[in-house]
């Protein structure tokens, strides 16, 4: 009716964009303008802002995932309880906590439900069966007063070994609401030839001989031959969508670790040579939670910050960076070791502040380093690697260096670049590097989720979840990454295949499978 749309939640952007390009290829613009299609997130954060005074009686305040880290790593005591007191005393929410205090208001208030019944009377429920507790309470709330499609795929499972993610999902939603079902298997609309699909099927059932068929080529390599076979993996792949006239292809590596994923970057970043052929390197992206090499980064920056002669303790700042890089891997794997180096660094940034010596050697020595003095030259790409190697240099300092080092994976290179010369232009010096790297990283990680994928991206196989890509590049390691990990899971790795069968089927035209001589055999 007027005024009414249909609503369609989903677990990430890459999702949404998906269904917006599809909506625009099959809808009039008069149809699009009838259909809402929001994240979970988006959806139920609006929703409290609005409605969530009902609860309290105060306000509703968002705390954001980095706000949250770091509140955690401070607070010490059951940080559950914690969230759940500043929710229901103070109002604030999390955002794990955004489906919970939807689902209170929906299950309290007829009025609420009935709004909701009022502005969209359809509501489609994507990747159901990953939905968590508190999203389920969220759906049979809305089942109750309007109509709703749970989109589900049982062989998409990849999330149930979170503890609110109920592996029986499908069969709870038939036994509370008895729902109509209607199978869509049959229909394959992202690779519509058949082969890539059936494919992954064999490889999730565990069925053999596997199907020969032409979108999926299976590569195998030695150990030493490990770098060339992948390099010339995704320049194969490239050429053969190419070939098959997509002008401009979108390629996705996937892998299952971020090591991994990290290890095929400085791969494609550097020469190699394949059978006498020399292959350049490839430009690409790569898509991960990168909050602890961003801080990293910082540390890097606040390092360079020493170039100003007359900033105010400048080796203090660069160690209460340090404090912060740990703060932030406390808030997120909570660790003794963690905890301590915060107290610790922190500690020595007020007595480098006060000229007092410090107690740790990290400490000592970035003060014997800046009281050498490090030459900076203005050269943002030369002097960024000088700063860096101090962290190489001093040993307790070498997990930052690593992180540090994949501050070349995002796409901020050039920003990063343009932004620290410019710094050196206008004032001889670096003073200010800390805030941009900060700023820059941050903004590059908001605006990256919601960008079309283009070009050669790297990714974990659970973050290509919801994506698609002309083609896919799925990398077994020689010493990590392994598809079928008995350390992990017991054969016949269900979990594993389900999460190949994903990783697989997120190409349109071909997937190229890379492994090891000695794999276990996709299916046995």
């Amino acid at each position: 009716m007027p005024g009414q749309k249909l609503l369609f939640l989903s677990f990430s952007r890459a999702a949404v964009r998906q269904v917006l390009k599809g909506c625009q290829e099959i809808l009039t613009a008069e149809e699009r303008r009838a259909i809402e299609v929001r994240t979970y997130h988006a959806f139920c954060m609006e929703f409290l802002e609005s409605h969530g005074k009902l609860l309290s009686g105060k306000a509703v305040s968002i705390m954001y995932p980095t706000q949250e880290r770091l509140e955690k790593a401070k607070f010490d005591g059951d940080w559950k309880e914690e969230r759940a007191r500043l929710a229901n005393d103070e109002a604030r929410y999390c955002f794990d906590l955004f489906a919970s205090g939807v689902a209170e208001l929906l299950e309290r208030s007829t009025a609420l439900k009935e709004l909701l019944a009022n502005c969209y009377p359809t509501v489609i429920v994507d990747e159901f069966q990953d939905t968590d507790d508190e999203q389920w309470r969220i759906v049979k709330a809305l089942a109750s007063v309007t109509r709703v499609f749970c989109l589900a795929d049982r062989d998409q499972r990849i999330f149930d070994y979170r503890d609110d993610i109920d592996p029986r999902r499908i069969e709870s939603l038939c036994d509370a609401v008895a729902p109509q079902t209607f199978d869509l298997g049959g229909e394959n609309h992202r690779s519509p030839r058949g082969g890539i699909l059936g494919f992954a099927d064999a490889v999730l059932r565990n069925i053999s001989p596997l199907p020969e068929v032409n979108d999926v080529k299976v590569v195998y390599y030695r150990s030493n031959r490990f770098p060339a076979t992948v390099h010339a993996a995704v320049i194969w792949t490239l050429s053969k969508l190419r070939k098959e006239g997509i002008e401009d292809p979108c390629v996705a590596i996937l892998a299952r670790s971020n090591r991994l994923v990290a290890q095929i970057s400085g791969i494609l970043s550097e020469t190699n040579e394949y059978n006498g052929t020399q292959l350049s390197p490839i430009d690409h992206s790569v898509v991960w939670d990168a909050e602890l090499s961003a801080a990293a980064g910082a540390v890097v920056a606040s390092i360079m910050e020493w170039s100003n002669e007359s900033a105010e303790a400048p080796v203090a700042v660069t160690l209460e960076a340090i404090a912060h890089f740990y703060e932030l891997k406390n808030a997120t794997s909570p660790s003794k070791d963690a905890f301590e180096k915060v107290r610790k660094f922190r500690a020595d940034g007020e007595k480098v502040r006060k000229s007092e010596n410090p107690r740790i050697n990290a400490a000592k020595g970035l003060l014997a380093a800046f009281d050498e003095g490090v030459e900076f030259i203005g050269d943002p790409l030369v002097d960024w690697r000088t700063a860096r190697s101090l962290l190489n240099d001093i040993r307790p300092l070498n997990e930052l260096y690593r992180e540090a080092r994949m501050v070349r994976l995002f796409r901020a290179t050039d920003t990063l670049g343009a932004g620290l010369a410019e710094l050196w232009l206008e004032t001889g010096h670096y003073q200010g590097a800390a805030s941009l790297v900060t700023d820059t990283l941050e903004y590059e990680r908001l605006i990256a989720a919601d960008q079309e994928p283009i070009g050669c991206v790297l990714m974990s196989m659970h973050k290509s979840k919801g994506k698609e890509f002309d083609g896919v590049v799925i990398v077994e390691g020689p010493y990590s990454g392994f598809f079928f990990d008995m350390t992990r899971e017991q054969p016949p790795f269900e979990r594993s295949r389900r999460l190949l069968r994903v990783a697989i089927t997120r190409a349109r035209t071909h997937v190229t499978i890379v492994r090891s001589d000695g794999a276990r055999a996709l299916v046995d």
